[in-house]
């Protein structure tokens, strides 16, 4: 039959046909054969290519190994089994090696691979990498370089990114970390096994040093952790952790256990102090005494929410609910401070004031204002907005009685710390207003606008007294301040004090035995001693200080009694603290034993000294002490009222006009 030309051509085109289909059925028998094999003799081509490729000495087998194991499968991705690897450290680096294993597993997928090709700043992905035992160096140097970083010897302006692993599994690892932006030098084992999740699959325990301090850690897991995986879902965790005298134990869930970014639980946190806590955490906190917290958190990345149960500073307990975001630009912690006792003392050091060890030697030294510089980066480095409500607030005095409630809004705003609303109560009174710490410049700027009202002082003041002898003071208490100053520490604030303070007491009455003592009058107070002590009605007690430059001045400072004046003059030097007060006391009756001469009350605040005026008798120079004693700001006092404002008329009929006028008329016959 003959054919056409169609079929012709056909024919002539078979052997073509055949043999292309021959050589296709050959690529794809060699390509299993090899993929069967596990591509062994591209073991060398590979360690030439990645050495070359991430300029670094790469090894995928042991150089005197007679028969290396070295499978590759490369269908569907990268999947690779080898008895040694090895990738060499930096050239900068003392280390020998980066990373040494044996009998290691690793997989990669090939778009995994690509994204990190055409980025190689960005973090590879590795879907999963196992290994017998694995030994690593790892190191970051100050100018950003890092041993992980690939291809390029130049410093990196940002920190390398690691690894993400989908499935780490290590069945001994020996791992030395050194990070010199981080200050961290550490030694860690690890052994991560898959297999049953009721055992421990993760322990790891690291000892190193921390910006100085000792650090230890030791972590575990019941789960089979995917460690790094950004994706990946929460197992269970727990976490101890020494660093120096601070204490973290945690035991929760933790999706990024090793990076500490996803975590909820239960912790306890213990230490010297709260600040040394908050360097660990990477939380600004401020400094305070030893203290214990227990509570629950969950973090996710930069984003702490914390409820604290039970908080221990000092003497103190405290709770609350607090937020802290670390992804703004400034950090940011909101929430609510609270709890059913606060001791001022415990934030002593967050002012400068000295800790419990440091008092003894601040007292050998003779002051008693704290000079320790604030910390003002701190204050700077995060800002607050916080509610505060404290059941009871220990002045720290053994005479002052607490302020039971303390409510105040707390707020740092780029490094201006504001506490206002106040609202304070104690001994039926209440205080209230402003306190501003700006700690923007070196010279922090302090501020205070604050008042009282009706506090009863026989309830504020603890002075107890033997039998049912009287208080040595009562009446209702009212005053105002309005205080400026600037310095690096309280002292240094105190010692450049402007402004005025008044206080004035209503309806009060005074021991009378403390009015002959302040008198010297023997034998008044003799008297008293024998029959017993009686009280005097206060009918003016008002006391005017101004500050300058540190340095408080009574413009006016009378305490007036229907059987004695009492007037304070002199200074209070809050910068060398230095005290320099003359009491004089103007009877209103005869005494025969009484010196009548004034009081000085001299040295310092830490070391005060009272002593009599040398020089002559009172009583022979009657008219110059009785001059002295006539201030002329006296006539001001009854126009000058802290407390609830009374009619003009009203005014004029109270003690402290009567005490104006006798002043007044006493001028004018002299």
């Amino acid at each position: 039959m003959k054919k056409t030309p169609i079929t012709q051509q056909l024919d002539q085109r078979k052997p073509f046909r055949m043999l292309a289909w021959a050589l296709l059925a050959s690529l794809v028998l060699a390509v299993g054969i090899f993929e069967l094999m596990g591509w062994p003799f591209l073991a060398k081509p590979a360690e030439q290519w990645l050495s070359r490729t991430l300029e670094r000495n790469i090894e995928l087998t042991q150089q005197d190994e007679n028969n290396p194991e070295f499978k590759l499968r490369l269908i569907g991705g990268v999947r690779l089994k080898m008895g040694n690897f090895e990738v060499a450290s930096p050239t900068w680096s003392e280390s020998p090696f980066m990373i040494r294993a044996e009998n290691v597993s690793l997989g990669l997928r090939y778009r995994d691979l690509i994204k990190w090709i055409n980025a190689p700043e960005s973090a590879i992905r590795i879907k999963s990498l196992s290994a017998q035992s694995l030994d690593g160096h790892f190191e970051r140097l100050k100018d950003g370089r890092a041993s992980w970083q690939f291809a390029k010897n130049e410093p990196d302006s940002t920190p390398a990114l690691a690894p993400e692993f989908g499935l780490l599994a290590i069945e001994q690892g020996l791992v030395k970390y050194r990070d010199e932006l981080l200050d961290l030098d550490l030694n860690a084992t690890v052994n991560l096994q898959e297999g049953d999740v009721q055992a421990d699959a993760l322990t790891a325990t690291a000892r190193g040093l921390y910006q100085g301090k000792k650090l230890d850690i030791k972590l575990k897991s019941t789960g089979v952790l995917p460690w790094v995986a950004k994706q990946a879902a929460p197992i269970p965790v727990e976490l101890n952790v020494s660093l120096g005298r601070a204490r973290l134990h945690f035991k929760g869930k933790a999706a990024d256990a090793l990076g500490m970014q996803q975590l909820s639980g239960q912790f306890a946190v213990s230490g010297s102090s709260l600040a040394a806590a908050g360097e660990a955490l990477g939380v600004t906190l401020p400094n305070t005494p030893a203290f214990r917290t227990e509570g629950s958190l969950v973090r996710d990345a930069s984003n702490w929410q914390v409820n604290i149960n039970n908080a221990m500073i000092g003497n103190s307990r405290l709770n609350g609910n607090f937020v802290y975001d670390g992804g703004k630009k400034q950090p940011l912690l909101t929430g609510e401070l609270k709890g059913p006792s606060l001791v001022l003392a415990d934030l002593g050091p967050t002012v400068g004031a000295p800790a419990e060890k440091q008092v003894a030697t601040a007292s050998a030294k003779g002051r008693v204002l704290p000079d320790k510089p604030f910390d003002l980066p701190s204050l700077r480095a995060m800002d607050a907005d916080v509610k505060i409500d404290i059941d009871n607030l220990d002045l720290g005095s053994e005479i002052l009685k607490p302020l039971r409630p303390l409510r105040a809004h707390l707020a740092v705003t780029e490094g201006v710390l504001t506490i206002s609303n106040i609202e304070a109560k104690t001994a039926k009174g209440q205080l209230a207003g402003v306190v501003q710490l700006d700690g923007r410049e070196d010279l922090a700027v302090w501020d205070v606008d604050l008042n009282w009202a009706n506090v009863q002082l026989e309830q504020w003041l603890n002075m107890p007294r033997a039998g049912n002898e009287p208080p040595y003071v009562t009446g209702t208490m009212n005053g105002a301040a309005k205080l400026k100053g600037q310095g690096r520490s309280t002292a240094e604030i105190l010692g450049s004090l402007a402004g005025n303070v008044r206080t004035q007491v209503r309806n009060g009455t005074m021991s009378h035995l403390i009015v002959e003592a302040a008198g010297l009058d023997a034998a008044e107070a003799l008297g008293v001693w024998f029959r017993g002590d009686d009280v005097l009605q206060m009918t003016c007690a008002f006391a005017d200080l101004d500050a300058n430059n540190g340095v408080l001045q009574p413009k006016v400072f009378v305490i007036d009694t229907q059987d004695s004046a009492m007037w304070v003059n002199g200074s209070i030097s809050m910068k060398t603290e230095a005290l320099n007060l003359r009491v004089v006391v103007t009877p209103k009756d005869f005494s025969p034993v009484s010196l009548r001469t004034p009081l000085l009350i001299t040295g310092t605040m830490g070391s005060p000294d009272v002593s009599l005026e040398k020089g002559p008798l009172a009583g022979k120079v009657a008219g110059a002490v009785l001059l002295s004693l006539l201030n002329p700001f006296a006539a001001l006092i009854p126009f000058v009222d802290t407390g609830t404002p009374d009619t003009l008329e009203n005014s004029n009929k109270t003690g402290c006009y009567d005490l104006a006028a006798r002043s007044k008329a006493q001028r004018e016959k002299n």
